[in-house]
């Protein structure tokens, strides 16, 4: 038998053999441990540490939301449109206001022009006026608003100017004609309230009366509390709480010394002197 037939039997053998062994079960891998679900603490916890969202930016109302500069070249141009029917004093057309600014009628323009509070818009005219605090624009009808009024009440200066330009030279009309009391600054003699003048107050003094009435002769300000109270009246501008009280001086009689004094060298009486006599002496 030669030798590699021996091999081929062995290897023969040998796979039988393997072949009748039992098969080697399979070992599956563990399975991955399952994560605990989070209890409630760790929920709060999350929840505890989540950063809280930024609070929004305050909105200022005083100011447009959009601030581009177009926009803000149109409320630049709606300011001075304002202005300018402020001094005409006359309602004026868009076409008008836009040719004073020397730039386009555009639908943005009308629409801030009608939104603001100075300006009304009439629209069987077609046309913007500037609307004052107080209608007044002639003398006729400053005299008609002060006798309207139901309590004294006066009206400042600077309202009745915001609508009528001509204002002051009215008031100074009015007032040399007595038709109106006015009240000035004292700086500059400048106007600032306007009242009306109910000529029916008026009284008419005679002459002899007048005449009478200045030859009371008034002692100057200054001397006037010291006459009072010469004559014992008190003077109405003395404050009582501020008057001094006259005080009194009590002369306080001088109490005797009777402080007794306990004499302890009376056996020296002889050797000691009195220091009078020799001070007396020499003098």
């Amino acid at each position: 038998m030669s030798l590699q037939k021996s091999s081929a039997a062995f290897k023969a053998s040998l796979s039988s053999a393997a072949s009748q062994l039992p098969a080697r079960p399979k070992i599956n891998p563990p399975p991955p441990p399952q994560s605990a679900p989070p209890t409630t603490s760790t929920n709060a916890t999350a929840v505890k540490r989540k950063r809280p969202a930024a609070p929004p930016a305050p909105v200022v109302y005083s100011q447009p939301s959009d601030t581009s500069l177009q926009l803000q070249h149109i409320l630049t141009q709606v300011h001075h449109a304002v202005q300018y029917l402020k001094e005409k004093e006359r309602p004026m057309t868009p076409r008008e206001i836009t040719g004073y600014l020397s730039i386009d009628e555009t639908p943005q323009l009308l629409h801030y022009l009608r939104g603001h509070p100075k300006l009304k818009w009439d629209e069987q005219n077609q046309a913007f006026e500037f609307v004052p605090i107080h209608n007044i624009r002639s003398a006729t009808a400053l005299l008609a608003f002060l006798q309207n009024q139901p309590t004294a009440a006066g009206i400042s200066i600077k309202e009745l100017k915001e609508g009528w330009s001509g204002a002051l030279d009215a008031v100074d009309k009015l007032e040399a004609e007595r038709e109106i009391l006015v009240t000035r600054t004292k700086k500059d003699n400048q106007a600032r309230m306007v009242w009306g003048n109910d000529k029916s107050l008026d009284v008419q003094v005679e002459d002899e009366f007048k005449d009478l009435w200045h030859a009371v002769k008034v002692p100057p300000y200054e001397e006037l509390p010291g006459m009072l109270e010469v004559l014992g009246l008190k003077p109405t501008s003395l404050d009582p709480a501020k008057m001094k009280k006259e005080v009194k001086k009590v002369e306080r009689k001088k109490r005797a010394n009777n402080r007794r004094v306990k004499v302890s060298n009376t056996h020296m009486s002889g050797v000691l002197m009195d220091s009078k006599a020799l001070r007396s002496g020499l003098q």
